[in-house]
């Protein structure tokens, strides 16, 4: 044996492998700059979806005007189903109304729904697919009438002369 041989056998640099210490084959690195190949796309199976779409489905609003506390779920069970609701809450007490008010808009909490106060005592809740928006209102109107109101003058009433 050569010297050197030895050597790299001291150091374990020979090139002899024992059979427990096989490896597979390493696939070389890829340049991560290199143009990636476009393989076409390959025809699929078309799968079943289970999206269901809500273009044709119409949207529901449903107006309330309880008269007590225990009409309330009602409202929520409607958010639920994905209906708005247009809450007046003019029959009751302040009390029971804010109570009432608090319960639907925990309601819509939970579902991530919106609302909005859209009148004294009245209220709009929607589901979480629904966007309430304040759209300014052009100033034309909202002018107030003349102070001064004159009637219109009749044809059959006689002219001061």
């Amino acid at each position: 044996m050569n010297l050197f041989q030895r050597l790299r056998d001291a150091l374990g640099l020979s090139e002899e492998y024992d059979e427990e210490y096989y490896y597979d084959e390493e696939e070389p690195a890829q340049d991560p700059y290199a143009p990636r190949e476009e393989n076409p796309p390959s025809p699929r199976k078309k799968l079943p979806s289970n999206v269901i779409g809500l273009h044709g489905i119409a949207m529901e609003m449903i107006l309330m005007q309880p008269r007590s506390f225990d009409e309330i779920p009602d409202a929520v069970t409607a958010l639920r189903e994905r209906k708005a609701v247009i809450l007046n809450l003019n029959l009751m007490e302040i009390e029971q109304a804010q109570r009432c008010a608090d319960y639907v808009a925990g309601g819509a909490f939970a579902i991530d729904g919106h609302q909005r106060q859209i009148g004294e005592n009245v209220f709009l809740f929607t589901p979480n697919f629904v966007q309430i928006s304040n759209y300014p209102i052009p100033d034309s109107m909202t002018q107030q009438p003349p102070s001064q109101y004159t009637p219109p003058t009749s044809p059959w009433t006689p002219q001061p002369k």
